[in-house]
């Protein structure tokens, strides 16, 4: 008879893969659910349009057995107003007795935010809700649904503008002239913004005749303006009698202005994003 029960043991461990199962089972009682939490939340790619938050979330596996993770869901709230669903139908295996990490990245574009969310285009900052559900194909147990969320609060970010103000005559003679372009900074945030460096060029009436790069920084306090002054010397023997007449106020010109700027801002994640910037129309000419 004792003979008989071992065999029968023995005969379930190889049916089951293995004592595992069966340990997991008698030996602690039944196959325990594991534990999900969101440990942190972190930043991906940031610029002035978007802005990627990343969940950082680790999975414990308690058991003796691996186990698999067959799927997740999540949705973010802003303001409490449902704003992004996603899902991965693509599980993992999880090991034994082990922790394993899943990054759930979320992207947000700020002008759908505006756009989609009218309690935050007045405000400065939005309560953002992380909710996300976690499934599992546990044996014997079956399909289990493990809920986590976590809330917060992010900035929201406005598009600084650089516009090119005037355009004045200092000084002008038949050979060439001094003039100062202005330029008006906007920071309609609610941080402070320096501008680490610029480049730029400036053209009136297709010819270029201001290119340059700014190495020093220019501080701009939240929620205001700040104004940029470039002394520009134009030689007439370099760009001809069509730019003496324009800057004489004989006829009138088209203007344009382009070139990148590297912002920086006391927010950790906000730092050294670059912005491009293109502007063009009737030369502000000042006398």
């Amino acid at each position: 008879m004792r003979h008989i029960l071992v065999s029968l043991i023995v005969v379930s461990c190889i049916s089951f893969s293995g004592c595992a199962i069966i340990d997991a089972i008698l030996g602690e009682g039944r196959i325990k659910e594991p534990a999900v939490h969101i440990e942190s939340v972190g930043f991906g790619s940031v610029s002035f349009e978007s802005l990627e938050l990343l969940f950082n979330i680790v999975i414990d596996n308690p058991n003796q057995l691996g186990i698999s993770l067959s799927s997740f869901d999540y949705e973010l709230l802003l303001n409490d107003k449902s704003f992004v669903k996603g899902d991965q139908p693509e599980g993992m295996q999880l090991e034994a007795n082990a922790s394993s990490s899943v990054q759930v990245p979320v992207a947000l574009t700020f002008r759908d935010i505006i756009e989609s969310v009218q309690s935050v285009a007045e405000q400065d900052s939005s309560r953002y809700q992380f909710k996300s559900g976690f499934s599992f194909t546990l044996p014997v147990t079956g399909d289990v649904r493990i809920p986590v969320q976590r809330s917060g609060a992010i900035p929201v970010v406005r598009t600084p503008s650089l516009n090119v103000a005037s355009f004045k005559i200092e000084n002008i003679s038949f050979t060439g002239a001094d003039a100062v372009l202005a330029l008006n900074l906007k920071n309609p945030n609610s941080f402070s913004l320096d501008v680490q460096k610029m480049q730029y060029n400036f053209s009136i009436d297709g010819v270029n005749v201001l290119q340059g790069v700014s190495g020093h920084t220019i501080p701009i306090r939240q929620n205001d303006e700040s104004k940029i002054e470039i002394p520009v010397s134009i030689n007439f023997v370099d760009f001809g009698q069509t730019i003496y007449r324009i800057l004489r106020g004989e006829q009138e010109a088209q203007f344009r202005f382009d070139g990148s700027a590297t912002f920086d801002s006391p927010l950790d994640f906000f730092r050294n994003i670059p912005l491009d910037f293109n502007q063009s129309g009737e030369l502000p000419l000042l006398r």
